[in-house]
């Protein structure tokens, strides 16, 4: 299959997301169903495939993950966590969940392309996480970052503790981590969390627009550049092993209703 097969592999519509491209932005559009995404091992490695071809695609030069309204804040959370531990195989879920959201910081931290995330609306921390990983930041000016791990009993995930602190310091991100206080859009921008927020209106048009802007990059030099990024990686793999046994360590407690 040639580059340019591939390239029309990569875009589809389906009911948990769609992909197109656009002038050199390869667009990943997630609908729903995040967390079944994290937890269907065939939905996992559609997701996955998708990014790959982006990244080996000579057309598309900036790769855009884009979600919907809330899909990754706290209703969504709360919910997966009440079906997990409901569920008869409710450990194998949670460790799938765990093993995919670290799957995808590693390929999102390894990559040779430039990721933009965009997100909005609620937004629970291990996404937080997950968006750090990549290069550059958009939210909409409704999006409220929150910490509820804590009334799980659990740590935190998706790398949090790791990542957060390159951004903002120990002492910050311990006492965000702690405190569990939601950050808001604006503060986020404040801290350096984030690069742009935008009107929740026209939201996909203003994130297509971003990241438009950077695909005149030379390829060479970010490919290069983001290498030079790429020396903590065998630190942030440690990491996640320890992660996966600390929340495999507790048991998860659903919060009073």
């Amino acid at each position: 299959m040639t580059s340019n097969d591939r390239s029309s592999v990569f875009e589809s519509s389906g009911d948990y997301l769609d992909s197109y491209v656009e002038d050199g932005v390869g667009v990943i559009h997630l609908k729903d169903k995040v967390f079944e995404m994290a937890t269907n091992l065939s939905l996992k490695a559609a997701l996955f495939e998708k990014i790959k071809i982006a990244e080996e695609s000579p057309v598309i030069k900036v790769l855009l993950v884009m979600s919907d309204e809330s899909i990754l804040g706290e209703e969504k959370y709360a919910q997966f966590w009440t079906d997990t531990v409901e569920a008869r195989d409710g450990n194998q879920q949670t460790s799938r969940q765990v093993n995919a959201l670290a799957q995808y910081i590693e390929m999102m931290c390894g990559y040779g392309k430039i990721v933009v995330s965009a997100v909005r609306g609620s937004v629970v921390g291990a996404f937080l996480g997950a968006i750090l990983s990549t290069d550059f930041r958009v939210v909409s000016e409704n999006t409220v970052f929150s910490f509820p791990h804590m009334q799980y009993g659990m740590p935190p995930q998706g790398a949090l503790a790791f990542l957060l602190p390159r951004y903002i310091g120990i002492a910050k991100a311990k006492s965000i981590l702690l405190r569990a206080e939601p950050i808001l859009a604006s503060q986020a921008l404040d801290l350096g969390l984030v690069d742009n927020i935008v009107s929740n209106t026209g939201f996909e048009k203003a994130c297509l627009e971003f990241a438009r802007e950077l695909t005149h990059l030379a390829p060479e030099v970010v490919g290069m550049t983001k290498r030079l990024f790429e020396c903590s990686m065998k630190e942030l793999h440690t990491y996640f092993e320890l992660e996966a046994k600390l929340v495999g360590l507790h048991k998860v407690k659903l919060p009073p209703d």
